[in-house]
């Protein structure tokens, strides 16, 4: 059983991706668990929970919350790097999620921040790239419709998450994608 460190508080920032909605939370683990799960006790957004987890097998995730049992898989996205945060695709049903998770404790000095320096934009979910809403070298800002991407007959418009300019344009309408597929180069 997984020895739990009750006085150490985790805090964090997660940002959660699903089509081409993007919601940043922070989330406070209060009570830490052990590896291999248990209760939980947290904070998200300021509001206080409870939960309880176990892997049921690598990667697969049994969780009760709120008295609801769901099951989660974990992956790595095909385009994770190595970087200062965690980045994690998570199903949970049918519902597909990409996750970063910020920890404030693996900063490191001269880290630059995710909104500087060249970006690239990857399909959230497998589709068809139905059209695009811009054109290379085009200055766009924070919240700017990017491209859609049609999946399972729902069109998804995926927008910029930062002001940048267009560097490059890796699809074409008419094209199928992958999970993790580079579509936009912000930089």
């Amino acid at each position: 059983m997984g020895r739990r460190r009750n006085s150490e508080k985790m805090k964090l920032t997660l940002i959660l991706q699903h089509g081409s909605r993007t919601s940043e939370h922070q989330l406070e683990l209060r009570s830490p668990t052990g590896a291999n799960g248990g209760p939980l006790s947290y904070l998200l957004n300021q509001e206080a929970g409870e939960a309880d987890w176990a892997e049921v097998a690598p990667g697969v995730y049994s969780i009760l919350l709120g008295g609801c049992s769901y099951q989660a898989q974990v992956t790595s996205p095909p385009d994770a790097a190595p970087t200062r945060e965690a980045r994690r695709m998570v199903t949970v049903g049918t519902r597909h999620y990409r996750v970063e998770i910020h920890d404030p404790r693996r900063q490191r000095i001269g880290a630059a921040a995710p909104s500087n320096g060249p970006q690239e934009i990857v399909a959230p979910i497998p589709g068809k790239v139905v059209k695009i809403l811009v054109v290379e070298n085009q200055e766009v800002s924070q919240g700017a419709g990017l491209l859609v991407i049609e999946a399972m007959k729902m069109q998804n418009e995926l927008r910029a998450p930062r002001a940048g300019r267009v560097e490059r344009i890796y699809v074409a309408p008419g094209k199928g994608v992958e999970t993790g597929m580079r579509l936009v180069r912000l930089v």
